[in-house]
Formats: C-alpha cells, structure tokens, sequence
C-alpha cells in the first residue's frame, strides 16, 4: 500500500493522526451528551431483543455510552503513541477504525435497501441520500484512517530500524 506524506492542508501524517485522534474524543465526548439529553422522540433505537419500549431505551443508551468510553480510550492510546512514537499502541485504533469502516458500509447499505424496499411508504429520496451521503462520509472516514496508518507504518518503521542504524554524531 502506497503510504502518505502529507496530509490535508500541507501537515504531515503525523499531525493529521494527531488531529484524528482529538476528533474522535470530541465526537464521542458529544455524542454521549446527544445521546443522554436529547428528548426520546429524537432519539430513537431499534432493537430486536427487547419487547419493551423504555427498557430497550435505556439499555440501547447504556451500551452505546461504553461503547463510545472505549472509543474515547483508543483515541486517547492514538494521541499518547503519536507523542511517544509507539507503534504498538496505535495498533488498535488501527484495527477499530478498520471494523468500524466494515460496520459502517454495510449499516449504510442494510439501511438504504430497507427504505428502497418499504412497501408502506414512498422512501427513495430518503434511500438515495442516506446511501450517498454515507459513501461520501465512509469515503473522509477511510481518508482519516489511511493518514493514521500510514503514520503508523512510519512509527513501526523507524521502531525496526532501531537507535544503532542512526549515526549518533556527524564527522
């Protein structure tokens, strides 16, 4: 895979893994606080599990909230090895943004065909913007991931190379 030197505007990889890395604290960070004081008519959760409307509410809440904590986490473990060039701990960002890029491709894809596919209701507008507009999304999200990647093949590079293959002083 070919890697990248520069990010978006003119900054380095490692810069923009560092900019990715605070973005996805403040995103979960809001999302968490949408999530708990947003009214339940805006936010809405569809279970399979539950019978109950509250209890699959809150249970629905309660997991996404943990779920987003160890995003937080990660993100945070990203920051540290950027400052701290580990390549290990950037390695679960890596492989969460990788499955996320997975989760959300076929969310977006399960989602449109269920809308194309409603016989109650006319939804094809609404198919065909949620489809477009999740590719576009999932398109700037495996950007991000790329930049973060390549910052980390860059980290796990110069980790092999080691401190003895520098020369420690010119002549």
């Amino acid at each position: 895979m070919k890697r990248l030197s520069r990010c978006c505007c003119c900054c380095n990889v490692r810069d923009g893994s560092i900019v990715v890395g605070v973005l996805g604290i403040l995103l979960s960070i809001a999302t968490i606080i949408f999530i708990w004081l947003a009214p339940s008519h805006l936010v809405s959760f569809k279970s399979y599990f539950f019978e109950e409307q509250d209890k699959q509410y809150s249970i629905s809440k309660i997991i996404m909230t943990i779920s987003l904590c160890f995003t937080i986490l990660i993100c945070s473990a990203l920051i540290i090895a950027i400052k701290k060039r580990r390549s290990w701990l950037m390695l679960p960002f890596v492989v969460l943004g990788l499955v996320l890029a997975i989760g959300l491709l076929i969310s977006i894809l399960h989602t449109s065909i269920v809308l194309y596919t409603d016989d109650k209701e006319d939804y094809t507008i609404l198919a065909t913007c949620i489809l477009v507009g999740g590719l576009i999304y999932l398109i700037l999200y495996l950007y991000l991931w790329v930049v973060v990647f390549s910052h980390y093949l860059d980290t796990r590079d110069e980790e092999e190379r080691g401190r003895y293959s520098k020369s420690p002083y010119r002549r």
